[in-house]
């Protein structure tokens, strides 16, 4: 029984929020314990916690998030008709030491998520901050799902150097924005998404739009999206489910605007590179093979440009080689993951990336290494 529906059958005794006040209180501080005792037909909280050790070449140990600790509380209220309105609101922290999600971008308390909406026979309907369509789909095409900072071949290569919210300097989520999801259709669904307003510094407004096809052992989709910077990406990723292994892969090809913001000294400075190339590529491979409580997993990723200063698997600068860019760069990563039960697992996680030019500490490859554990509840 959801502790709504537990304080409503409450409200027929003496008495009637007494003993729900408290609870309710510190499980959605603000909101109002009538309103939601009488008007949710469900509340939701969930997330993940992630702690693991780490070590990457010419880096220190390192004790923190490998993938992602979240805080998430959704909710729907059924208004009949089929009709139903829902809510979504989703943080972000580092488990090591309970703060806000380290990042240099100008993100929000709620930075995975802040949402309300409808849903229905039409699909669903969301409006506030969230991930764009074509990043919030892609990560299925990726044994880590984007989601490992050592291993996982998109993290390092997907959509280099693109931004979904440049202003914020964001990867994948678009603010103050609308988000359309479509029923399926034979195995079909259509996502959308579009910015509303525009700041002063946008040269467009930011819209996004991927189409997914899943039915049995396959998944495939297609996403472009364009920037509020005129930036846009393509991206294009399928699945196959073979009894015990999934493979997955992903191509992603990014065009920046010469006058915008991210192909500048503002952002990665492809302008300064002594290749200033507004193409940016990159192709990932991987597979996990399940067999009782273990998973192991293999991916290879390629970042057919390479990255700029700072910007590559441990932040290499490359001046003294005269670049500024470290040429085309391959990562290949190893991974095992034992389930303790459905919710805890153990992983431990190693990777190789090279590149083409000598950076400024002389080194033209790096490794890392971590181990860990998760849980999600």
């Amino acid at each position: 029984m959801t502790l709504a529906f537990r304080c409503l059958s409450l409200s027929i005794s003496r008495n009637p929020l007494r003993r729900c006040v408290r609870p309710l209180g510190v499980v959605l501080a603000g909101i109002s314990l009538a309103g939601l005792a009488h008007a949710q037909s469900g509340v939701t909280i969930s997330g993940t916690v992630d702690i693991g050790v780490s070590k990457k070449t010419g880096s220190t140990m390192y004790l923190g998030t490998i993938g992602r600790s979240n805080l998430s509380f959704a909710g729907t209220e059924d208004l009949g008709g089929g009709l139903a309105a829902t809510f979504k609101l989703n943080t972000r922290f580092e488990l090591d030491t309970g703060e806000q999600e380290n990042s240099d971008a100008q993100r929000p308390y709620w930075k995975a998520e802040s949402t309300v909406g409808l849903k229905g026979g039409f699909g669903a309907v969301r409006l506030g901050r969230a991930l764009t369509p074509l990043w919030e789909l892609s990560w299925a095409y990726d044994a880590w799902y984007n989601n490992d900072r050592i291993a996982s071949p998109q993290w390092l290569g997907f959509a280099p150097d693109y931004l979904s919210n440049p202003q914020t300097r964001e990867y994948s989520r678009l603010n103050n924005g609308i988000f359309y999801d479509s029923p399926k259709w034979n195995g079909f669904s259509a996502h959308v998404s579009a910015a509303v307003e525009r700041d002063e510094d946008d040269l467009t407004r930011g819209v996004s739009g991927a189409l997914r096809y899943e039915e049995g052992p396959f998944s495939a989709m297609l996403g472009v999206e364009r920037n509020s910077q005129r930036d846009r990406v393509a991206f294009v990723g399928a699945s196959y489910q073979f009894s015990q292994i999934k493979l997955m892969a992903g191509y992603s090809h990014v065009r920046l605007n010469r006058q915008g913001e991210i192909f500048g000294a503002d952002w990665a400075n492809w302008a300064a590179a002594s290749n200033p190339t507004t193409k940016r590529s990159a192709l990932t491979l991987s597979g996990v093979y399940t067999v009782g409580a273990s998973s192991f997993k293999l991916g290879v990723g390629r970042d057919f440009q390479g990255a700029t200063d700072g910007f590559n698997y441990i932040a290499s600068t490359f001046a003294k080689a005269g670049t500024h860019y470290s040429g085309p760069i391959t990562q290949v990563s190893l991974g095992y993951s034992y389930a303790l039960s459905k919710r805890t697992s153990l992983f431990a996680d190693l990777s190789r990336a090279q590149w083409k030019f000598t950076d400024d500490q002389g080194r033209r490859s790096a490794m890392g290494y971590a181990v860990g554990m998760t849980h999600s509840f």
